[in-house]
């Protein structure tokens, strides 16, 4: 590829996946070091769109690697409106890593990729699309989606089976504050009821300057909400300088509460199907039954979210699978 132009070199990576990329972008200076292009130069384009975007990317590719400029043009070519905007660029993210959210985000299977609490597993350890409960009691456990959701909107299927009702009874799915570090450790793991800050995003603090919502499950059995609005605990300090009102406030955002809202409903049966969609820009949670719409479950949704389930376990058996 070294006897290729930078124009065929970008041509020819687009073909390629984000690792290759990134694995080009590693074997050579011409591929992976910053620098501009030569602006005389173009990509053919078949549709006006798509030549606008090819002239934005040379346009502002000062002090980016070819490599770099494959995923771009790319992503130009390959996302919607809807797709843009739910993956802002922020400062000098790298495009490779953007593509590689863009596909996992729109186009891979969305699947369980880490599992919290000793009472549930993959129903086949080569597909983590499906997930099922071990026959124990009073544990408590969380299969957690990492497509992290920053902006736009963004929409999941569960389809749960059981037995019987009586593990139905205690599922519940919903959105969580992303996960960064290890939390396949715990041997148990309940969203809405831990306090899980430590295995957070690095800025957890800083996002919680104003009102949020680290966890929002819907109660598949009953129909209500559960939330958590902060998982970290407030320090005797912290709560020491409020009044007594705001200090009581305060001690309420640990809590899992219940919640009932406009449309719920129960779902007492073997086999149902729910759907979620968020709306980050909005800020809301709607909630499906069976591809039929009940509601907007939680409003005032801020931050980045992924994908949860989360169960108490009687010894009935059940599983879970995750579609889009």
């Amino acid at each position: 590829m070294e006897t290729f132009t930078d124009d065929t070199v970008v041509a020819l990576a687009s073909f390629l996946s984000p690792h290759d990329m990134l694995s080009l972008a590693l074997s050579s200076k011409r591929f992976g070091d910053k620098h501009g292009r030569d602006t005389k130069r173009s990509a053919t384009r078949k549709e006006d769109t798509r030549e606008e975007s090819s002239r934005e990317v040379r346009q502002k590719v000062g002090k980016i690697s070819l490599m770099e400029i494959a995923a771009r043009t790319v992503l130009h070519a390959k996302w919607s409106n809807d797709e843009m905007n739910a993956l802002p660029r922020r400062e000098d993210e790298s495009w490779i890593g953007i593509y590689q959210e863009f596909l996992k985000l729109f186009h891979y299977p969305l699947q369980f990729d880490k599992l919290a609490g000793q009472c549930i597993e993959y129903v086949d350890d080569t597909d983590k699309t499906r997930v099922c409960s071990k026959v124990l009691s009073d544990h408590t456990g969380a299969a957690i989606c990492q497509n992290i959701m920053k902006s736009g909107k963004h929409y999941v299927s569960f389809q749960v089976n059981g037995d019987d009702l009586t593990a139905i009874r205690g599922i519940t799915l919903g959105i969580m504050r992303p996960t960064t570090n290890d939390i396949t450790s715990l041997e148990k793991c309940y969203p809405a009821n831990c306090d899980l800050s430590r295995f957070s995003l690095k800025d957890y603090v800083m996002m919680h300057s104003g009102n949020n919502v680290d966890c929002c499950l819907f109660n598949t059995w009953m129909g209500n909400g559960l939330i958590r609005e902060r998982w970290k605990e407030w320090e005797e300090s912290e709560l020491a300088v409020m009044d007594r009102e705001e200090a009581l406030q305060h001690n309420m955002q640990n809590k899992c509460r219940a919640f009932h809202w406009e449309g719920m409903q129960p779902t007492q049966t073997n086999a149902f199907k729910i759907g979620l969609e968020l709306d980050i820009d909005e800020g809301t949670l709607d909630v499906y039954k069976n591809d039929r719409r009940l509601g907007t479950m939680m409003t005032g949704l801020v931050g980045e979210y992924c994908w949860v389930i989360s169960m108490v376990l009687s010894r009935a058996r059940f599983s879970v699978s995750i579609g889009r």
